[in-house]
């Protein structure tokens, strides 16, 4: 858990970092140490230069808490600090909403295209970043162009952001909803983690809470009896927590295990680093195979992960994975900003009926 600012009131910015080091399990940067100040409540470093001084995973970590609070930090350099793309994307999400930044360099770091796509979103939130280092990168030219492109507009005051998709709010429900889930639970103790059927009702109904859709939460008796049906429960009427989200979150859908179980290996296949979640390169990937070869466009690839990446890392967990492509095999013409190109499915499915979350 991070710490909050009243718990570091009366603490220098060295103090903040030598905290936030232990916290992390790192050790202090010494270079680092003699940049910042060491008066209580004083952040005001025009410049924090690491260039050439690696601080590691763990450590950029405790740098980012100094930097949201040196609120006029004009330049944070980065260069040649093995940085990886999941550090990129902590960068990211500190600085966004910076308020003086303009000059950040992560150049001559192993960063690829994940990593691009993060620090293409920066440049598009933050009109004060007019300068952005990438040489020495794998990021794909094409991407590094669009960046130009958004810095020469943020060099030129014209703060014109790209479009969002509208935002389903997938990711925000499916939280709530595995919370409402695990307290079921608790109370009922079933084996195999598993919740009677009766507590569909309560899911669907948070769903459509949460979705403002309240009106609909009135339906005659036969229509939570066929829900529950929907479910698949067992011979106890137990339902799983995949069937519990799905028919909470989806219309006209029927649970199926063994689709379940399919995605799930379609889940492993993707994700290729065994992380427990599929990331924006391994994402594009997968999009390219379901559309016989063509390489979706970076909006897309952001759409399909923005709408049920309640958490913004830009990764896609088992759960959200599962949400998404559900959606997918019941033949839905598109997902997000992800429009079906052919009638193709994943390996091992034939598709079906359209359903739509």
């Amino acid at each position: 858990m991070a710490f909050t600012e009243d718990e570091y009131e009366g603490m220098s910015a060295v103090a903040i970092y030598e905290k936030e080091c232990k916290r992390h399990g790192c050790k202090c940067n010494s270079a680092l140490l003699k940049q910042l100040p060491k008066t209580p409540e004083v952040f005001d470093s025009l410049e924090i230069d690491l260039s050439n001084n690696m601080v590691g995973t763990k450590g950029i970590l405790a740098v980012l808490e100094v930097v949201k609070l040196s609120y006029k930090l004009k330049k944070f350099n980065l260069r040649d600090n093995y940085l990886d793309n999941a550090a990129i994307n902590q960068i990211v999400n500190a600085l966004k909403d910076h308020p003086a930044i303009t000059h950040l360099d992560v150049s001559n770091n192993p960063i690829s295209w994940t990593a691009g796509m993060c620090l293409l979103d920066l440049v598009d939130s933050n009109g004060t970043i007019t300068r952005l280092d990438i040489g020495g990168t794998h990021i794909r030219d094409d991407i590094v162009k669009m960046i130009q492109q958004k810095i020469e507009m943020n060099q030129r005051g014209k703060v014109t952001r790209m479009a969002k998709p509208i935002n389903s709010h997938a990711g925000i429900r499916l939280r709530a909803l595995k919370t409402l889930y695990a307290q079921i639970h608790k109370k009922e103790r079933h084996p195999g983690y598993k919740v009677h059927k009766k507590n569909i009702v309560k899911g669907w109904k948070e769903n459509k809470r949460l979705q403002g859709m309240e009106a609909e939460c009135e339906q005659p008796d036969s229509f939570w009896v066929e829900l529950q049906m929907c479910c698949t429960p067992d011979a106890n009427d137990l339902i799983q927590w995949e069937a519990f989200m799905l028919i909470s979150m989806c219309n006209d859908v029927s649970y199926a295990e063994k689709d379940v179980k399919h995605l799930r290996e379609e889940f492993k296949k993707w994700d290729k680093d065994s992380n427990g979640y599929i990331d924006l390169l391994e994402l594009r990937d997968m999009m390219t195979e379901l559309c016989g070869g063509r390489e979706p466009s970076h909006d897309e690839v952001l759409s399909l992960m923005s709408m049920f990446d309640a958490d913004m890392d830009n990764t896609t967990n088992w759960d959200e994975f599962c949400l998404m492509m559900y959606e997918w095999m019941q033949g839905a013409p598109m997902i997000g900003g992800f429009v079906r190109t052919s009638n193709t499915t994943l390996s091992g499915t034939t598709g079906g009926p359209k359903k739509h979350l």
